[in-house]
């Protein structure tokens, strides 16, 4: 099957494309808004490190501030976020929803929170990187003065976004899907039918002239063709009876 065949076999049958597509972005869109699908905030927060101002002591910040990132996520940490806040999260459940990464150009650890609740996934990674930096800030106090990294919670909105379910990229998404599954459907079935349909089939895989063709559908010239049959037939015996005479032989 060339291109061009193909194009043409999905020009034709354009509108299974389109009840495909259709019926996927409806099924996107319904799951979407099923009562069983939870959804998922995820709230921000950043942390600066900063340190002496050389040269030096910034290289040495930035090997940092992955193990710095990786410090945070402890059940400890956890369990003081749970106690200051009363949430009904187990610290473990917290330390799974909560990612640490560092930001190498700024100096900065960005801690992310998931959470089905948008407004306790705000309170909850606030008060992780608050307890982190204040635990943090304690020990360095037994180090030189040049040694130290000190970290702070950079005062910025924090405002927990939606991550799932996208209703705005799961619908575009599963039409586009819809619509390359059934053209791989299609052609998939026209690949595999090899009966010969029109007279184009005939010159291409036989290579023969055609004198004629013989069309499909005649139910509709047999059934009339029957039924002036049967009315004939009747019509045709009475006519004969009445004006063929009758002759008496005579004795």
């Amino acid at each position: 099957m060339t291109a061009f065949e193909a194009l043409r076999t999905l020009r034709e049958r354009w509108w299974i494309l389109v009840a495909a597509g259709v019926l996927a972005a409806a099924a996107a869109f319904g799951y979407t808004k099923l009562p069983g699908v939870e959804q998922r905030w995820r709230s921000s927060v950043l942390i600066q490190a900063t340190g002496r101002l050389d040269y030096g002591n910034f290289l040495a910040l930035e090997k940092e501030l992955r193990p710095l990132a990786e410090q945070l996520r402890q059940l400890s940490v956890m369990r003081d976020v749970n106690t200051n806040l009363h949430t009904d999260l187990l610290p473990e459940l917290m330390l799974d929803r909560t990612r640490a990464e560092p930001i190498t150009d700024g100096g900065q650890i960005r801690v992310d929170v998931e959470d089905s609740d948008p407004h306790r996934a705000e309170q909850v990674s606030l008060e992780i990187a608050s307890v982190y930096t204040r635990q943090h800030n304690a020990a360095e106090q037994a180090k030189l003065r040049e040694e130290r990294v000190i970290l702070s919670t950079l005062e910025r909105q924090n405002q927990a976004t939606l991550i799932w379910p996208l209703t705005r990229m799961l619908v575009p998404v599963a039409a586009l899907l819809g619509l390359v599954v059934a053209g791989l459907v299609i052609l998939g079935l026209v690949y595999l039918d090899d009966s010969i349909r029109s007279p184009r089939d005939v010159q291409q895989y036989l290579d023969l002239p055609l004198l004629g063709s013989i069309p499909r559908h005649r139910s509709s010239s047999v059934d009339s063709a029957s039924a002036v049959a049967r009315w004939s037939g009747p019509q045709l015996r009475r006519h004969t009876e009445t004006d063929v005479p009758t002759t008496a032989a005579p004795l």
